[in-house]
């Protein structure tokens, strides 16, 4: 027990002070933020759910101490929060036909765990704004043009460009940050349990990623994110949010097939990386692996490809 609370402590601490990196406002700093949840997820991966949510609560506790409550509140529910729920879901398990026999225990999938990661984003963004702001989509709104304005009052642009400048980047900044967190969640996720994998205390099996495979029913999430971001006020914006996280979240399913499709191609390397390459470089590209990825989830693409089973002798 004595290590345990050992390592939660400094996991806490860990992630606590590469939260507090962003207050300096460097490039670096900003990068070091993104890994704030990475020793809470080590923590919760390798000493168990326990051990990740003592971890979040030190951390929360370290921050409100050394500067202020509501650092360690939105350190808590933005960053330790999340990294023990997604902890305690990937340790979760349902025995299989044997019960004593753990090696032949359900895992919750890596589908399941994306999915979860993409309520999470969701739900994050719009409980930060509705506890700041409430209901009241006016006041947030100038309060994120308030700050845009700001921070374009150096540039050199038109009146006009200015203010649509101003309108659009209002919009795209709560859909940006859901989209963000989604992806660094998710990279956070993967290296923490590469880590607690290579130091031998990982107790589920390392999945297929490549596999991976997002249950149907975030079709329908996407399906409702599309037609609701033509309303206006909030509800458009609630519904802009989810269709942004939606496509982030199946770019991720398109990936997995990519990987999924070229096993065995002796350029495989090469034929990822350019993926990659036009895809975080260009950027637009990504809504064709995104369509890749819900073609998959809806047609199941890989099952298709699949060479016929041989007969069965009679």
């Amino acid at each position: 027990m004595g290590p345990t609370l050992a390592i939660s402590f400094g996991a806490g601490l860990a992630s606590a002070l590469l939260f507090a990196t962003l207050a300096s406002g460097s490039p670096l700093a900003l990068i070091l933020f993104y890994f704030a949840a990475l020793p809470v997820l080590i923590a919760g991966l390798g000493w168990g759910h326990y051990a990740g949510a003592f971890a979040a609560a030190i951390g929360a506790l370290a921050l409100s101490l050394a500067l202020r409550s509501q650092f360690g509140l939105f350190f808590f529910f933005s960053v330790g929060l999340p990294a023990w729920v997604l902890s305690y879901a990937v340790l979760a398990w349902q025995p299989g036909a044997d019960p004593e026999d753990p090696e032949h225990a359900v895992w919750i999938s890596p589908g399941q765990i994306l999915s979860l990661i993409g309520i999470g984003a969701v739900a994050l963004t719009l409980f930060g704004i509705v506890a700041l702001y409430g209901f009241d989509f006016e006041a947030f709104q100038a309060a994120i043009r308030e700050a845009i304005t700001r921070t374009l009052a150096q540039m050199r642009l038109g009146e006009g460009d200015r203010e649509a400048l101003i309108r659009l980047m209002a919009a795209a900044v709560p859909v940006a940050g859901a989209v963000v967190w989604t992806f660094v969640t998710t990279i956070n996720l993967y290296f923490a349990g590469r880590i607690v994998r290579a130091s031998g205390r990982l107790v589920r099996p390392w999945p297929d990623l490549p596999s991976l495979k997002l249950p149907k029913w975030t079709a329908v999430a996407l399906l409702v994110g599309s037609i609701g971001s033509f309303a206006g006020g909030f509800p458009g914006q609630i519904a802009a949010i989810i269709l942004a996280v939606s496509l982030a979240v199946y770019a991720l399913q398109g990936f997995a097939l990519a990987h999924d499709i070229t096993r065995g191609w002796g350029m495989r390397g090469f034929a990822l990386g350019l993926l990659y390459a036009l895809t975080f470089v260009i950027g637009w590209p990504m809504i064709f692996v995104a369509l890749a990825g819900l073609a998959d989830v809806l047609f199941d693409i890989r099952a298709r490809r699949q060479p016929p089973a041989p007969p069965t002798p009679l």
